[in-house]
């Protein structure tokens, strides 16, 4: 028997759903958009939904809120977050052994030197 799929688990998510999973109402979902440019829901015949990546964004902004911070000081945290992200690269076993042991060997250069 199949195993359902979580609403958060399947690739889009509904703005309900997101409302439902982040506990707050959808108005306030509404706001988070206007103030937040980081909130970009896709529309899809004309209904709203939200990809992982960005339930993850909501999932911080609610605990920066919960935490008292506000949308203007969370869009300033955001903006930086964006700019401190690496972007990402698929690197082959080879390749990732290879930075390791450069690492490594950086690492037990330091230590010597102490």
């Amino acid at each position: 028997m199949k195993k359902a799929k979580k609403s958060y688990e399947s690739l889009y998510i509904s703005f309900q759903e997101v409302a439902k999973i982040l506990k707050v109402k959808p108005h306030v979902l509404y706001y988070w958009e206007k103030k937040l440019p980081q909130i970009k829901p896709y529309i899809i015949s004309q209904r709203r939904f939200y990809k992982k990546e960005q339930l993850d964004v909501l999932f911080l902004i609610k605990k920066l809120l919960d935490e008292g911070y506000t949308l203007s000081g969370i869009r300033k945290i955001l903006v930086k977050k964006k700019k401190l992200q690496i972007p990402k690269k698929d690197f082959s076993k080879e390749e990732t052994q290879k930075i390791i042991n450069e690492v490594i060997n950086e690492l037990k250069e330091i230590y010597n030197r102490l």
